[in-house]
């Protein structure tokens, strides 16, 4: 399979960040309408799930030390999430971000993961990484224009990685 062509989309404003706060059981509602249906085809999990499974989804990954799940505001106004999965040794996470659906195409996926940099460092992390299918050109752009690079691709699915820069 040949690899990704590089996105040659125009850059995106960059806006400051949206702040991220930690999420509560309370962001239920709003965490379970990111899921539409076009985030859910570019999921790897797949179909929707019932209210009631991501409500206890949700209180699972609030109390699982190895997940951090941030919601991303704007002017007091959640536009989105990011989640950081850890890896075994802490120094390494998968991320994965969704973005309000009247929300996209403004570039706020990359601002987004431009401020989740910060909180990264602060657990610990020196090296992020996301899996994208191909098809998402979306996340693809999102990433690249946050500064992740290509380090794999197999079976339809990008990986894509940047290294966290330590502060001075």
């Amino acid at each position: 399979m040949d690899a990704p062509t590089p996105l040659t989309m125009p850059p995106a404003p960059v806006a400051p960040p949206p702040i991220l706060r930690p999420a509560v059981q309370g962001d239920a509602k709003f965490l379970y309408d990111l899921w539409d249906a076009e985030a859910r085809a570019n999921s790897f999990t797949g179909g929707p799930p019932t209210f009631e499974s991501h409500v206890a989804w949700l209180k699972a990954v609030l109390t699982d030390p190895r997940v951090h799940l941030f919601v991303a505001t704007e002017r007091r106004r959640a536009v989105g999430s990011v989640r950081l999965d850890l890896e075994a040794d802490g120094r390494e996470a998968t991320v994965s971000v969704l973005v309000a659906k009247g929300e996209r195409r403004r570039g706020l996926g990359a601002a987004i993961l431009r401020g989740l940099e910060t909180e990264g460092r602060s657990l610990g992390i020196v090296h992020l990484r996301a899996e994208i299918f191909e098809r998402n050109t979306g996340s693809r752009t999102a990433f690249a224009n946050a500064g992740y690079r290509i380090e794999d691709l197999s079976d339809s699915v990008v990986t894509m990685g940047k290294e966290v820069a330590r502060d001075a």
